[in-house]
């Protein structure tokens, strides 16, 4: 890359940075100034403090779970030689968790990704970053449809507002006309025509095209019912694990009449906000997708309801950052190096 489009580059980068501080101050400043700080500080009391840990250790499956469904995509590469070791993609993972919660971009998603080829690699593995980027993709495909299975199932037997509906059904058709294209496309084309752009967005498309091409690979041995059974029991898993961790947190605080509905609700709201990492941690974000829908549909009061979120998203929190500090030790690199790799990488992968 040239110094001149380094700096193209740069200008970008500084930009975002200076409006995700300035947002920011902006958000800091709102909520400091329209939040009865003392009603939340008086909300803060656990009636149960077992089911605080029952939470975190819910959580902490959920993210196994996760890892078991990641190395069922991976394990159906038809360039892979042996199926991987499951821990060669769990701590991977773990650090990729690290990264997402205190950055606000998805730079974990490339660092899992670089920590896991150097594994592989160590084990006599040839696959590129880009292959098991698509790897990352697939098994967020493949997740997201068993959140819609399960959002259904929930809204079955249990009420749900109109507008989680409307939010399941656009992401369940979005996610299964992606696996259907990728299923059924061919295999010597590497993007469908209907998706290719103009010569603005050329170099957006050469990185897409690269992407997809790894997205369909991991795709061609989900055709296989058991390969596809590998991944999606786990990706199901995951969120009624995550299910049981926000109903666990709602018992802790005295808010158990919300209900399992209630905690399916706030699996929508909370899902959706993590997937618009806007701040660090996405903090305020979550915060809001968990009050809004107990303030609005179930009667909780703010105060209760922004110290339960404020707790919820704790007991999240702590499996990332603690556990994922500790895989990253093991991996024997430092966050500040992981991240400028990780970076680095993903500018590679946009030229």
């Amino acid at each position: 890359m040239t110094e001149q489009a380094a700096k193209r580059r740069a200008m970008p980068r500084w930009a975002w940075h200076a409006l995700r501080i300035g947002l920011i101050v902006v958000v800091i400043g709102l909520v400091a100034w329209r939040v009865d700080w003392g009603a939340v500080a008086g909300a803060f009391r656990v009636d149960h403090l077992w089911l605080l840990v029952l939470a975190v250790v819910a959580n902490f499956l959920s993210v196994l779970l996760k890892g078991a469904a990641w190395k069922g995509v991976v394990d159906g590469l038809p360039g892979l030689k042996t199926h991987t070791r499951y821990m060669d993609l769990l701590s991977p993972l773990m650090v990729g968790f690290l990264f997402n919660t205190i950055l606000a971009a998805r730079v974990g998603e490339i660092a899992k990704v670089l920590l896991a080829r150097r594994r592989l690699t160590r084990r006599g593995e040839d696959l590129s970053t880009t292959v098991l980027l698509g790897t990352v993709v697939v098994e967020n495909i493949i997740t997201t449809i068993a959140w819609v299975v399960l959002v259904i199932l929930i809204g079955v037997f249990l009420p749900l507002p109109s507008y989680a509906w409307i939010i399941t059904a656009v992401l369940g058709i979005i996610c299964l006309v992606i696996v259907v294209v990728a299923l059924l496309q061919n295999p010597n084309r590497q993007v469908p025509p209907w998706l290719s752009t103009g010569s603005i967005w050329r170099r957006v498309t050469r990185a897409f095209q690269r992407l997809w091409g790894a997205v369909h690979e991991s795709h061609a041995s989900l055709r296989d019912p058991q390969q596809m059974a590998r991944v999606a029991v786990p990706s199901l898993g995951t969120w009624l694990a995550q299910w049981a961790g926000i109903y666990a947190t709602l018992g802790a605080f005295g808010l158990g009449y919300v209900g399992w509905g209630g905690a399916g609700l706030l699996l929508v709201t909370i899902t959706l906000a993590q997937s618009f990492p806007i701040l660090p941690g996405n903090l305020v974000v979550f915060q809001a997708a968990a009050v809004v829908p107990l303030t609005a549909s179930y009667g909780v009061g703010a105060a209760d309801a922004l110290a339960f979120s404020i707790v919820l998203q704790a007991t999240e929190m702590a499996v990332g950052v603690v556990v994922g500090f500790v895989f990253l030790l093991f991996e024997g690199v430092s966050f500040k190096e992981l991240r400028r790799e990780a970076e680095e990488e993903e500018g590679a992968l946009e030229t």
